[in-house]
């Protein structure tokens, strides 16, 4: 008999102020401390601090509380440098230095994976860093018009709450993105469709500059004459997307996007709104460093789990004698066939499945592979764990942007006889609490 999951409410709740200490920051870079025995989790907060809190939400292990006022400071904390960071939901960790940030985030990271393998023998390789500000090349800014103002405010999301913060500049994005955002503002105020935007994305990649106008209703003739002013104006691209999976050129000689990879090797086109990694300077290390640690040899078959439109694909194909690309999206699939078609990249094949359910039965899977790389979304990879280790390949590399799913599925693999041999923190976002790492399984 099927039964219909339920989420439990949370319990939410307003506090009276409560004192704590602050012993650590976690894996998402939010303080931890303790009250009356319960873990208490707190943006803003750093180790060592005396801060006064509201408990916000509590449940059964844990509770989660916002900083009311930092009673006694760390001696590591700083000014942050945005002016919109007391409001904004993003970029929590500016109060570190960046040196600090990252030692703070590997220690994290190695601790939750040694916890969870239970290896003492994992060897820690040095952190991927990059600049930490300027170095964001995609953004997605909100668009929300206040009936009761009459008031159209763009920007990010507020901490804790829905409501949006209206922002004049972001510093961690690249200086051609955060210059455009006051000229968005005035531009969306003129438009008729400014009521049924629904988010701008913006991109700085090697073909130039791109905004993405998710609309809800189409566009006027005065408001196509707007846009294409703007983007004269301004030197960039105009795409629209006025359905989720449907994105269109503001006008037809709008030149297609695209993004090196491998210091000029490779260029990746991509459709906006697509997954890119929005660290270039991070995503090339990480590429370099996932070949490293794959040791591929001219005679390995390689499959490539989660491909999304060759990022790793392609330079593997080089080094080995074959990849198998293989993603759960038809349209990332048809992009990597036609990455590898322009590169030149004949040895790479590409294929669309559900990688959550068996696909050790699929023809593609019947290759006999070497080695695999996956790259999952924030929910990991647990269903792909649990058939992956059919194929009982020497080594996996697992890029992971959740510490969390990656321990989890560490655990998943070492049942499997796999042994956690290699991991490294990747800074992939400088000036946030997110973390992204790479793990090298081998079997054993």
């Amino acid at each position: 008999m099927a039964q219909i999951y339920k989420a439990k409410k949370v319990q939410k709740i307003t506090s009276k102020a409560v004192e704590i200490t602050i012993d650590k920051l976690d894996h998402q870079g939010l303080g931890l401390g303790r009250l009356d025995g319960k873990a208490v989790f707190v943006a803003g907060a750093l180790p060592g601090e005396r801060v006064s809190v509201n408990i916000i939400e509590q449940k059964k292990q844990y509770a989660k509380a916002t900083l009311r006022k930092v009673l006694t400071p760390s001696a590591q904390r700083i000014e942050p440098a945005c002016p919109h960071y007391a409001t904004c939901g993003g970029c929590s960790l500016q109060i570190l230095d960046s040196e600090v940030q990252a030692d703070y985030k590997q220690t994290a990271l190695f601790s939750l994976l040694q916890h969870f393998s239970k290896n003492d023998d994992i060897n820690f390789a040095e952190p991927i860093l990059s600049q930490p500000w300027q170095y964001r090349r995609t953004a997605r800014l909100s668009v929300m018009f206040d009936r009761k103002a009459k008031q159209l405010v763009f920007g990010f999301r507020e901490r804790n709450s829905k409501s949006l913060v209206a922002i004049n500049e972001c510093p961690v994005l690249e200086p051609a993105l955060s210059v455009l955002i006051q000229p968005l503002r005035q531009l969306l105020a003129t438009l008729t469709v400014r009521r049924d935007l629904g988010h701008i994305e913006l991109f700085s990649v090697d073909s130039g500059v791109i905004c993405l106008f998710r609309i809800l209703k189409p566009l006027k003739d005065k408001d196509q004459d707007l846009l294409q002013a703007f983007a004269s104006e301004h030197q960039l691209s105009i795409y629209l997307q006025p359905e989720p999976d449907s994105v269109v050129k503001l006008t037809p000689d709008i030149p297609a996007a695209w993004y090196q990879l491998a210091d000029g090797e490779f260029k990746l086109s991509f459709t906006p709104g697509n997954f890119i990694q929005v660290n270039p300077v991070v995503n090339n290390q990480m590429v370099k460093q996932a070949i490293d640690w794959l040791e591929l040899t001219p005679e390995d078959r390689v499959l490539d789990l989660f491909c999304g439109g060759g990022n790793f694909s392609l330079p593997l194909a080089r080094l080995c004698h074959s990849v198998v690309g293989v993603e759960g999206v038809d349209g990332m699939v048809r992009q990597a066939q036609a990455n590898a078609i322009a590169n030149n990249v004949t040895n790479a094949q590409f294929y669309q499945a559900d990688l959550s359910s068996d696909f050790s039965k699929l023809p593609w899977a019947k290759t006999s592979f070497d080695k695999v790389l996956l790259d999952p979304a924030r929910a990991g990879a647990a269903e792909t764990v649990q058939y992956l280790h059919k194929l009982k390949v020497k080594r996996i590399v697992y890029v992971s942007c959740n510490p969390a799913t990656l321990a989890r599925d560490s655990k998943l693999l070492m049942e499997k006889h796999y042994k956690l041999t290699r991991l490294g923190m990747i800074d992939m976002f400088p000036q946030t609490g997110h973390v992204e790492s790479m793990a090298l399984f081998e079997r054993v």
